[in-house]
């Protein structure tokens, strides 16, 4: 072990304040070096002094009452620094990742009427079963996820025939920002002849469809 090993090993065995602490590391290095300058082996400078919990805790005896409860008060606070620390990381973490919505109009990357228009267009298609042609508006990711065959068969368990398309309400869009990236979201409710359905459809930033949920 070196001199410089034993030290610090007596460091993290010592109950006091970090400045008491590194004031008594400083001595102790002292101490080693003065030791080997005269021509003492480190291994019996080292052996004399102890193992480091033994010679920590020659010192840990001598500490005041004052000196331990100003230590304890000192890592007390150190972990509260840390755990603060870890709770401020996580809630930017969880600020990042959560969606940040705001009116599409004031968007300078969407267009609120292109999104609206595309939205509609997606939604007939679907009406009208024409499954692959949804898909073609779909990002790659969405992709993996839903096929023309996965929307044939979900449509297929709705309680009931939609039947024929008879209008669109009022279409609510909105941008979020998530992640670094922006994404328009537009929520409609749509009535057919034998129930209503209302959509909501998400497209990324090159107007690829990037969520697609219908209830």
């Amino acid at each position: 072990m070196t001199a410089e090993r034993y030290v610090k090993e007596v460091g993290k065995l010592l109950k006091c304040r970090a400045s008491k602490k590194k004031e008594v590391k400083r001595q102790l290095l002292a101490e080693i070096n003065r030791a080997a300058a005269n021509g003492e082996p480190l291994e019996d400078v080292l052996g004399r002094m102890g193992i480091p919990w033994d010679y920590a805790n020659r010192y840990n005896d001598n500490f005041d009452k004052a000196e331990r409860k100003a230590a304890k008060r000192e890592r007390a606070l150190k972990i509260w620094g840390i755990v603060l620390l870890v709770l401020a990381v996580l809630t930017a973490v969880v600020y990042w990742n959560l969606p940040k919505w705001s009116d599409i109009s004031e968007s300078s990357v969407f267009s609120e009427e292109r999104v609206k228009a595309q939205a509609e267009e997606i939604i007939r298609l679907y009406s009208d079963n024409e499954f692959e042609a949804v898909t073609g508006y779909m990002n790659e990711e969405m992709k993996q996820v839903l096929n023309a065959a996965t929307l044939q068969y979900t449509k297929s368990q709705m309680k009931e025939d939609f039947g024929e398309l008879l209008a669109f309400g009022n279409m609510y869009a909105s941008e979020a920002k998530q992640s670094g990236a922006r994404y328009a979201m537009v929520q409609v409710s749509v009535s057919y002849s034998e129930m209503s359905v209302t959509y909501t459809i998400t497209f990324d930033e090159e107007m690829k469809l990037a969520g697609f949920f219908v209830k």
